[in-house]
């Protein structure tokens, strides 16, 4: 007889065609019946001599328990053939809720007892009861204990527990700093929190003030340690102004002094770091926030259409949006002195440069620069080409202009701008000519992405470009053709995010580059299409902002005012608030 569906009989199940059957009910009795045993002593064979006191148990029961009573038991260890044990380094109530577990599977975990059960269960390799007991305290960790759990943690070794702390402490850093735990944290623990690209701040200012904090929680012993402690705070993120402001209101002069000196060395090291070999090695990774610090998001000029416009109904915008990672919110800042499209952007030593543009046909060689600290742009020296639909990124301290439009034809020269002369010089030339394509900065070298021709076709291209030999490589072709293609580096790969070409239209499709693995892989698409995005990375996450949607007929494409993130873990695109204002052919930065 045929057998349809699948049986379930008391918690019995089996699969169509199959004879085998299980139960959970059974294991259950079975256990519940070995425990009553062990409670009446029937059966018991062994005795062990825990704390002061005595506990019959099977040796059967508790050998299959954990590695620990097996080699007990068996392997020719002299206790395997006693009547008594004794277990030595274990309490004996400990001990009995350890041996409910392995007799119930149950085991009362509470505020008082956690340390004990996790130390003794550890050493009796009762792993599952070290799983509850992590479980318990994730629940119960808060900034105020948190700290003093990583150190037990650390203590008994127990790494996978440890690392969730950690990521905890790093998550809520700035609460924590703030409670009577932190102080107590060993020095080199905190150097080790302290270095983390995790840490939640607002300001590198804030990991200073935690690192002083804990110094003067006990300056007389802690002093010497002030170098080594404040090692991993970025102070080419700080203001001189402030962190000397600070250092007067130390009341111990001799760590005054220590300060003092200490900064300087800092501030001059960062006026002249071409003449500092070393700083030139190890200070890019100094100043660069934090990857997990508030950070916000630029979005510049570009073009607003309205629904139902026509082609020529286009006007640039000279106004910037600024967006908090943190709040998610947007907010309007100083505008550009010059509205523009089809700009070029990009962040160096902190400040926000723009680039070249076109409003109502006339194509810009003009550049400025923002400020966060005073918040006004102000002029930079103009390019030596009138530029539009160009790309720009910032590579070894410098900023680098490529191709674009430059009025009858594609601007083949690149340009690198020096900040400390404020001059733009012709570096060389593209290998490919283009205009509106998507440029990134990647390991020290450039990247660009896609764009159109000198024939007026879209590009499948990419190319790589070595500032240092001058040179270019040929990439691997992408699926699709793009020109107003978004691309930024993320994770060490190179995304290109949406684009237009005549075939289909606006896109929706993103392709990831790997260097490492030399090809183009397609993941998940935006949710929205979209020609002259803007793409940048931000904590982790990829950001695409704005654009043109496709249009179904002949009609004027619409700019959009939406956002969307990408997360690739979860190769999954969600959709956030939405700006101010619509753009498109706009550009992104990250402060």
């Amino acid at each position: 007889m045929a057998c349809v569906g699948q049986a379930k009989v008391d918690g019995a199940t089996a699969t169509p065609h199959q004879s085998h059957y299980s139960s959970d009910k059974y294991a259950r009795l079975i256990l519940a019946q070995m425990n009553r045993m062990r409670i009446l002593k029937d059966f018991c064979d062994v005795q062990l001599l825990v704390g002061g006191r005595q506990f019959s148990v099977h040796r059967l029961v508790l050998a299959a328990s954990s590695p620990y009573f097996s080699a007990l038991f068996t392997g020719g260890m002299r206790e395997a053939d006693k009547d008594i044990v004794r277990i030595l380094g274990v309490e004996a109530d400990v001990f009995e809720m350890l041996l409910e577990f392995i007799y119930s599977g149950v085991v009362n975990v509470t505020v008082d007892n956690v340390q004990e059960l996790i130390i003794t269960a550890d050493m009796l390799q009762l792993s599952e009861v070290v799983e509850i007991c992590c479980e318990f305290l994730k629940v119960q960790m808060d900034p105020s204990n948190c700290v003093g759990i990583y150190q037990f943690l650390e203590q008994i070794a127990c790494l996978d527990m440890m690392e969730f702390t950690e990521n905890y402490i790093h998550v809520h850093f700035l609460e924590v700093c703030t409670r009577e735990e932190f102080p107590s944290l060993a020095k080199a623990q905190l150097v080790k929190i302290l270095r983390s690209e995790e840490l939640r701040i607002e300001d590198e200012y804030q990991v200073f003030i935690a690192a002083m904090n804990w110094v003067l929680k006990d300056v007389p012993r802690r002093k010497k340690h002030v170098v080594e402690v404040l090692d991993p705070v970025r102070f080419p993120l700080l203001s001189p102004q402030r962190l000397f402001k600070y250092i007067e209101g130390i009341s111990d002069f001799s760590l005054r002094v220590a300060l003092q000196t200490l900064l300087k060395e800092y501030t001059e090291v960062s006026k002249s770091p071409k003449e500092n070999k070393m700083f030139s090695v190890l200070q890019p990774a100094k100043m660069r926030p934090r990857r997990k610090a508030r950070k916000y998001l630029y979005a510049i000029g570009g073009y607003i259409r309205l629904q139902g416009g026509r082609w020529s109904d286009s006007r640039a915008l000279s106004c910037v949006e600024r967006f908090d990672s943190f709040s998610q919110y947007w907010t309007t800042v100083s505008s550009l002195h010059q509205a523009r499209s089809g700009l070029g952007v990009a962040v160096l030593e902190g400040m926000i440069y723009v680039i070249g543009g076109e409003k109502d046909s006339m194509i810009f060689d003009c550049a400025e620069r923002y400020d966060p600290v005073t918040k006004q742009w102000a002029a930079v020296a103009s390019l030596n080409f009138p530029r539009c639909g160009v790309a720009m990124c910032s590579c070894h301290g410098a900023l680098y202009a490529l191709g674009g439009w430059i009025g009858s034809e594609i601007g083949k020269t690149m340009e690198r701008y020096d900040p400390t002369d404020n001059k733009w010089e012709v570096v060389g030339s593209m290998a490919v000519p283009r205009y509106y394509f998507g440029c990134c900065e990647l390991q020290g070298f450039i990247y660009v992405i896609g764009g159109i021709s000198d024939e007026g076709i879209e590009l499948r291209s990419a190319e790589v470009y070595d500032p240092v030999s001058k040179r270019w490589s040929a990439l691997p072709v992408m699926s699709e053709r793009r020109a107003y293609v978004g691309v930024a580096s993320l994770n060490d790969c190179i995304y290109a995010v949406g684009g237009w070409n005549e075939a289909l239209g606006s896109l929706e499709t993103v392709e990831k580059y790997s260097p490492e693995e030399e090809k183009w892989v397609e993941v998940a698409p935006m949710s929205v299409a979209r020609a002259g995005v803007s793409v940048t990375a931000v904590n982790g996450l990829l950001y695409a902002v704005g654009g043109r949607a496709s249009s179904r007929d002949f009609s004027a494409p619409v700019t959009v005012d939406s956002v969307e993130i990408y997360d690739p873990h979860l190769d999954t695109w969600t959709e956030i608030g939405n700006m101010i204002t619509s753009r498109c052919d706009g550009g992104v930065a990250v402060l």
